[in-house]
């Protein structure tokens, strides 16, 4: 009987292994494309989920806080929702054109924060490297 070399059998699991985490790998990548794909809308906006309302937080209160304190004042001096309906839509519009506005300045790190903070529940302490990235790259 012919002897197996223990080296050369190391080799070709060695070998399996690499192919298949590189398997893995290219699946993962593909996920992720297909989530970023996924996560916007017709126009290009991104779908407005509380990950990614907490991701642009800083942004949207530096961008949309008149025409949302606009909004909270008509409320308060009138408690009929119909009439702060138009305040409401500029606040919305607002919102959605400065997720765009992000969306197409910095996709990836909008995507790699607001990835984390949906996995994280919300919790920026967990995802303070991924914020940084995200309000270094995209200062609006």
């Amino acid at each position: 009987m012919g002897r197996i070399c223990v080296s050369t059998l190391n080799q070709e699991i060695y070998i399996y292994i690499y192919i298949y985490r590189e398997r893995e790998r290219e699946r993962e990548r593909e996920r992720e494309r297909e989530m970023a794909k996924e996560s916007v809308l017709i126009d290009g906006i991104p779908i407005p989920t509380s990950a990614v309302l907490n991701t642009a937080s800083k942004q949207i209160t530096l961008k949309c806080g008149q025409q949302n304190k606009a909004f909270l004042d008509c409320k308060r001096a009138d408690p009929n929702p119909e009439r702060c309906l138009e305040k409401g839509q500029h606040v919305t519009r607002c919102v959605l054109s400065l997720l765009k506005e992000l969306h197409e300045k910095c996709p990836k790190e909008l995507y790699a924060f607001s990835k984390c903070m949906d996995y994280y529940g919300n919790e920026f302490e967990l995802c303070r490297k991924q914020q940084k990235e995200f309000e270094s790259k995209c200062n609006a």
